[in-house]
C-alpha cells in the first residue's frame, strides 16, 4: 500500500465517522423531544380533565354553600373568593411549582451531566 491508498482510506474512515455522528446526533434530539413532547401531552391532557373535574366539583360546592347559606349567590361568591386566592398562591409560588421543574427537566434531557454538574456552580477544569 501506499501513501495515497492510506490517505484515501482515512478519508473514507473520516467520512463514515462523520456520517455516523450526523445519525446519532439526529437519533439522540428526536429521543429527546418525543420525552419532552409526551410530557407536554400528557401534562396537557391530565391539566384538561383535571380542569373539567375541578369545574364540576366547584359548582356543586358552590350550589351546596349556597344552598346552606340560603343565597346560591353566597355560595359562588365564597368559591370565587377562593379561587382568587388559589391563584395568587400559584404565582407567589410559579418559580418553585412550575420554571425550576421544568428547567430541570430541559436540563436534564439536553444538557449532559458532567456539563450539568458545571452548569450548578463548579467551574470549568483550565
Amino acid at each position: 500500500m501506499n501513501y495515497t491508498e492510506n490517505i484515501q482510506s482515512l478519508w473514507t474512515e473520516v467520512k463514515n465517522n462523520l456520517e455516523l455522528q450526523k445519525q446519532y446526533l439526529l437519533m439522540d434530539t428526536a429521543e429527546k423531544l418525543t420525552v419532552l413532547l409526551s410530557a407536554v401531552a400528557t401534562a396537557v391532557l391530565c391539566l384538561a380533565f383535571g380542569a373539567m373535574a375541578l369545574l364540576f366539583l366547584l359548582l356543586a360546592l358552590g350550589f351546596w354553600l349556597g344552598h346552606i347559606a340560603g343565597n346560591s349567590f353566597i355560595g359562588f361568591l365564597f368559591i370565587g373568593i377562593f379561587l382568587l386566592l388559589a391563584m395568587a398562591v400559584v404565582l407567589f409560588c410559579r418559580k418553585r411549582w412550575i420554571v425550576q421543574p421544568l428547567a430541570r427537566l430541559v436540563v436534564g434531557l439536553f444538557v449532559p451531566e458532567e456539563e450539568e454538574e458545571q452548569v450548578e456552580g463548579e467551574e470549568a477544569p483550565l
